[in-house]
């Protein structure tokens, strides 16, 4: 294939009709050798951390020169992964506070359910736990995450993409 040749690949997550991420991911299995850089406008710190624990290697701003791109070919040829610098505040902000969340495997299956719609009594069947429990786990999620209402767990379960 055509993409077997090269060493860089350079994409943008915003492209119309196409599933770059798909892509990007193809590219990377049929060539694991290749360095994929994503330059794009996304600053969503959930997709960057998402695509730089999988395939990239660099996440560059489109604001990014010259000076940034070589930074990051430097960085990437010591095996780290670079993200640019007017990103990276935003995402390890991001990331800190996911990690004081700390939600159980239990509690994430509650909070889909809760942002599925789903009632306490047919979380409690679907889980095959008792409605008590359930209670107690949306309870904790909502003490966790610091949030006062079932609407407030679901805009947290979209923007986490948890669901």
């Amino acid at each position: 294939m055509l993409y077997e040749k090269y060493d860089y690949f350079f994409a943008d997550l915003l492209i119309l009709g196409s599933d770059t991420t798909k892509f990007i991911d193809e590219c990377s299995h049929i060539n694991s050798n290749m360095i994929i850089i994503v330059v794009s406008a996304v600053t969503d710190p959930y997709i960057i951390k998402e695509l730089l624990a999988n395939n990239i290697h660099a996440f560059l701003s489109k604001s990014a020169g010259i000076n940034e791109i070589k930074t990051a070919i430097e960085a990437i040829s010591l095996g780290e992964k670079y993200v640019s610098t007017n990103l990276a505040g935003k995402l390890a902000t991001h990331m800190f506070a996911k990690s004081n969340e700390k939600l159980t495997k239990k509690e994430i299956e509650v909070l889909r359910l809760v942002a599925q719609g789903f009632t306490i009594i047919e979380a409690a069947k679907t889980l095959h736990l008792s409605t008590h429990t359930i209670v107690a786990h949306r309870r904790n999620i909502m003490q966790k995450l610091g949030i006062r209402s079932a609407t407030e767990m679901v805009k947290y379960a979209f923007e986490n993409k948890l669901c």
